[in-house]
């Protein structure tokens, strides 16, 4: 086994996605028939997640030889352990300032701000990819729910809501 830690995180995941995913199958009777709206896309993602979260603990469980030989390379490497974990102190962190955010300032405002600071969290340093990303991003984003689905995001509040008022 990988680790007994990994094992029994992606075993919680697996339970926790399940879960979840039998909760979201009562809200497909919501809303009109034949409507893709808000009950389907809580369903896809959970689905989604399950699955991959059956793989990865598939994979746990399946491969020893191969988890003895990188854990013993991770004992060797403690820069990079440490910096994995600064990755993921800073994304968490950008995340839930994402969060608080989008509320105040909106879901365009907080998304354009939200995705190069969470890219060059985890290690991103090209220019070109932390101007374009959250441009063509928040725009994908906001044309699919917005237009296509009319599921209203998060304007904010003051002047931030008369800025998000000019997209949707």
């Amino acid at each position: 086994m990988k680790t007994k830690g990994e094992v029994f995180f992606f075993a919680v995941c697996v339970a926790f996605f399940g879960f979840m995913g039998v909760q979201a199958l009562a809200l497909m009777g919501e809303g009109r028939a034949g409507e893709i709206g808000s009950a389907l896309w809580p369903l896809i993602a959970l689905a989604a997640s399950l699955g991959f979260s059956v793989v990865l603990l598939v994979r746990a469980v399946r491969s020893p030889r191969r988890a003895a030989a990188a854990q013993a390379a991770d004992r060797d490497e403690g820069d990079e352990s440490r910096r994995r974990r600064q990755a993921v102190a800073l994304s968490t962190a950008c995340f839930f300032v994402y969060l608080w955010a989008v509320s105040l300032i909106g879901f365009i405002l907080a998304t354009l701000l939200f995705i190069p600071a969470f890219a060059f969290a985890l290690g991103e340093r090209r220019v070109k990819v932390l101007v374009t990303a959250p441009l063509v991003l928040t725009t994908v984003m906001s044309a699919v729910f917005l237009k296509f689905l009319s599921i209203p995001f998060p304007k904010g509040i003051g002047i931030f809501a008369a800025f998000s008022r000019l997209f949707y």
